[in-house]
C-alpha cells in the first residue's frame, strides 16, 4: 500500500465525527466485544489516524476495519449526520484492492454471482456438505428452488412497466418468495415480469471491496433495467439498486422494496384480501433488515402491512443488525454467531406461544437467523413478510400450497 493509505476519504467526513458516543448502543460488533475500536467513533479515529500518517496501518487497525458488518446502523443515531458509509467504503476497497489474498478469496467466494448454473450447482454441493455434515449450520444455506419463478411469468402487456428483480441468490435459493411476490403483485391487479436471472446489481461485491467486478456488473443493470418500476424483495439489492440508479437521472427508474409497493398501493391489497379480524390473526415478530431501516427507510411498510392480517411484534433492540452482513457470517463465524444470539435474546422478550413466524426483508438475514435459531423456537418459522401476505391472499381465495408452505427444501 501507499505511505499514506485512505486518501480518497473525505477529511470534512472524518471530522464531522466528534466522538460523542451515541452510535456505540447501536453498533453491533461493539455491543459484542465493548472495544472502542470495534465502534464507529473508534473506526474513524484509526481511520482518520492512518490518513494522516499519525498511526501505521497494523493488523488489529486491519482487522478492526474488516470487522464492521456495514449494518450503517449508527447513521441514524449519529446527531451530527455523519456519513459512516462515505468513510467506510473506500476504505474496504482500498483495502481490499492492495491485500491480494483477502482479494483473491472474496473473488473466489462471490464469483457464482451472476452465473446461475454454477450458483446453483455450488449451493447443491453446499447443501449436499450440510446434509452430510461437512459444511457447518451457520453457514445457512436454504433450500435451492429448482423451479424458476421468472420462467413462468408473461412480460407486462400495458401501463407500468413493473419489474421484480430476479437477482442471483434470490433466484437460485428463494425462488419461491419471487413466487410470491409475483402471486402478491398480480392479485392486487398489476402486471409485471422479471428481470433475467443472471442480472447481478454488485451489491455484495461492493460491500466487499470488489469494486471493479460491482462496476460491471451495475454497467448491466443500468443498461438492461431502466426506464422500469423495480419491485426488489431483497433488501440489501434494493439498497444498492437504489443509490446507482440514483446517479444517473437520465435513465429515470424507481426501485421500490416489495412491501414498500404493497404498502403504497394499500387500498389494491385491502381489495384482495380484507383485513382479518383481531381475533384471528396470528402473531408474527418483525426483524427490520439493516438496508430497509438505516438505508431504504422503508422498514415500518413491513409492519403496516403485515398489521391487517397479524399480531406484529417488533423486536426492542432498536434495529440492531442479526450478524449476516453480506459475507460477514463467513469471514468472521464466531462473531457473526454471537450477534446472532444477542439478537435472538432480543427476540424472546416477545415470541409467545402464540408466535409462529420471524420475517425478514433480506435474504442475507433469514438464511443468518435460520441457521443459529435456538432449539427453544423451532416451532418458529423465519420468512420473507411477501410470504405471508400471500399466504393469506391465497386463504382467502380458497387456494391451497401456497405462500410459507410453498419452500423447496433439499
Amino acid at each position: 500500500m501507499t505511505d499514506r493509505p485512505f486518501q480518497g476519504v473525505d477529511a470534512d467526513d472524518l471530522a464531522s465525527c466528534v466522538a460523542c458516543g451515541l452510535c456505540l448502543p447501536h453498533c453491533p460488533t461493539y455491543r459484542t466485544t465493548g472495544s472502542d475500536s470495534q465502534s464507529p467513533r473508534g473506526r474513524i479515529a484509526l481511520i482518520a489516524g492512518v490518513r494522516d500518517g499519525a498511526l501505521d496501518l497494523d493488523g488489529g487497525i486491519t482487522e478492526a476495519i474488516d470487522s464492521c458488518l456495514q449494518c450503517m446502523g449508527c447513521m441514524p443515531a449519529c446527531p451530527s449526520g455523519v456519513r459512516y458509509d462515505r468513510i467506510i467504503a473506500p476504505v474496504v476497497e482500498e483495502m481490499t484492492t492492495h491485500r491480494r489474498g483477502s482479494r483473491r478469496r472474496r473473488s473466489l467466494v462471490l464469483s457464482p454471482l451472476g452465473r446461475p448454473r454454477l450458483l446453483r450447482l455450488v449451493t447443491f454441493i453446499a447443501l449436499l456438505a450440510a446434509r452430510l455434515g461437512v459444511l457447518p449450520k451457520r453457514f445457512g444455506a436454504p433450500p435451492l428452488s429448482f423451479g424458476r419463478a421468472h420462467a413462468r411469468c408473461a412480460p407486462a402487456s400495458s401501463g407500468e412497466k413493473i419489474i421484480i428483480f430476479s437477482g442471483c441468490v434470490m433466484d437460485a435459493w428463494y425462488g419461491h418468495v419471487h413466487r410470491d411476490t409475483h402471486a402478491v403483485v398480480t392479485a392486487m391487479g398489476f402486471s409485471a415480469s422479471f428481470s433475467e436471472p443472471a442480472l447481478c446489481c454488485g451489491a455484495l461485491h461492493s460491500h466487499g471491496g470488489l469494486s471493479a467486478r460491482a462496476k460491471n456488473l451495475e454497467e448491466r443493470v443500468t443498461a438492461e433495467l431502466s426506464g422500469a418500476t423495480l419491485v426488489v424483495n431483497s433488501a440489501g439489492c434494493g439498497a444498492h439498486l437504489r443509490a446507482l440508479f440514483s446517479k444517473d437521472p437520465q435513465r429515470p427508474t424507481k426501485v421500490v422494496d416489495v412491501m414498500d409497493f404493497i404498502d403504497v398501493n394499500m387500498d389494491r391489497l385491502l381489495a384482495a384480501c380484507p383485513p382479518a379480524r383481531e381475533g384471528l390473526r396470528e402473531s408474527v415478530v418483525v426483524h427490520d433488515a439493516c438496508h430497509l431501516r438505516n438505508l431504504l427507510g422503508t422498514h415500518l411498510a413491513a409492519h403496516r402491512v403485515l398489521g391487517l392480517h397479524h399480531r406484529v411484534l417488533s423486536v426492542p433492540d432498536d434495529g440492531l443488525c442479526c450478524g449476516a452482513g453480506g459475507a460477514f457470517a463467513l469471514e468472521h463465524p464466531v462473531m457473526a454467531r454471537e450477534i446472532a444470539e444477542r439478537k435472538y435474546v432480543a427476540i424472546d422478550t416477545v415470541v409467545d406461544a402464540g408466535v409462529k413466524f420471524i420475517s425478514s426483508g433480506n435474504p442475507g438475514c433469514i438464511g443468518h437467523l435460520a441457521a443459529n435459531k435456538p432449539s427453544t423456537m423451532s416451532h418458529v418459522s423465519v420468512v420473507h413478510p411477501v410470504q405471508l401476505v400471500a399466504r393469506m391472499i391465497a386463504s382467502k381465495q380458497g387456494s391451497e400450497g401456497a405462500g410459507v408452505s410453498d419452500q423447496r427444501r433439499f
